[in-house]
């Protein structure tokens, strides 16, 4: 879905699953950059979902279009994603959750945990053979998918109201393309 124009600031501090320092303008060095905003790195239908999209980075990247995700905690996750489950795409943490803040995705997802289409994306995801990782305190985080412009412009956002609510690939594929080829 479209959204009004946000920006995010380029110099938002975001650490790498070792700890090391960068900014957001680091991360966007493509035409335009698909971020999945991950409830927490453990999160089963977050796992889905960003190994999905860690597989679609080849296709993505032959039209400039960069793929990464920032979750806001659990460092140790991230690492093991990267290195036991083999996720290639850029995986980073924002534990101040400044990223959220900036586009508007910020709101807990409070009673909406509760919702039963959420349970049936854990059961899904458990049932595609991924395993539940250490809950943490960003459990209540909505899931997301944000499209920035090298700029750090929101030019496309899906904000999750539930659990394992991520938009299809092939929509937000469809989006970054037509974003590409008007930017």
């Amino acid at each position: 879905m479209p959204t009004d124009i946000k920006t995010v600031p380029t110099d938002l501090a975001l650490l790498t699953p070792d700890g090391e320092p960068t900014t957001l303008s680091a991360v966007l060095d493509h035409r335009l950059t698909v971020v999945q905003l991950v409830r927490y790195f453990g999160c089963l239908p977050c796992q889905e979902w960003l190994t999905t999209l860690s597989d679609a980075a080849p296709h993505l990247g032959e039209h400039d279009i960069a793929v990464t995700a920032i979750g806001g905690s659990a460092d140790y996750q991230a690492q093991w994603l990267r290195d036991e489950r083999g996720i290639t795409m850029p995986l980073y943490l924002d534990p101040g959750q400044k990223f959220r803040d900036a586009v508007g995705a910020a709101k807990p997802l409070g009673i909406r945990m509760l919702n039963p289409k959420g349970a049936a994306a854990y059961a899904r995801s458990l049932r595609h053979g991924f395993r539940p990782q250490k809950i943490t305190r960003d459990t209540v985080q909505a899931p997301g998918v944000v499209i920035l412009d090298r700029y750090g412009n929101v030019c496309w956002q899906h904000i999750g109201t539930r659990i394992g609510d991520y938009p299809d690939l092939d929509v937000v594929e469809k989006a970054a393309l037509q974003l590409s080829m008007m930017t």
